[in-house]
């Protein structure tokens, strides 16, 4: 049996998608060491990796739309009479099973998290941009 899919599902899975296009688009413009990967149906977030073969504090990104933070709520409209989308962003740095920084963005703007990404990989990954 197919899981029951909400609006309040349907809301996230855009904004995720849109976020996920957009970090692709900025990381192909930038040819930078950001690859965004593909992004799995199922999960509502999207993975970074940085390009580079050395094991490094920070060698990935995992930013999602939390849907307890402030801006994603119920209460803040996103559910199924108001119809909004999530507007915050949470972006976690570190490695595949550990999360050493985080940011949350409240606005959705794409580049934001992207340069903040980028900041992260100079400050504190190791690797110079």
């Amino acid at each position: 049996m197919a899981p029951v899919v909400t609006i309040e599902d349907a809301l996230f899975d855009q904004a995720t998608a849109e976020l996920h296009e957009a970090l692709s688009e900025l990381a192909e413009a930038s040819k930078g060491p950001l690859t965004v990967r593909r992004r799995v149906p199922e999960r509502r977030a999207v993975l970074v990796d940085i390009n580079d073969a050395h094991l490094r504090p920070i060698n990935r990104f995992h930013i999602e739309y939390a849907k307890e933070t402030a801006g994603n709520r119920d209460a803040d409209g996103v559910n199924a009479a108001e119809r909004r989308r999530p507007t915050t962003v949470t972006a976690y740095a570190g490695t595949l099973h550990q999360n050493r920084f985080a940011a949350t963005f409240e606005d959705r703007e794409p580049l934001e998290v992207y340069e903040w990404m980028l900041r992260t990989v100079v400050q504190n990954g190791g690797l110079s941009i």
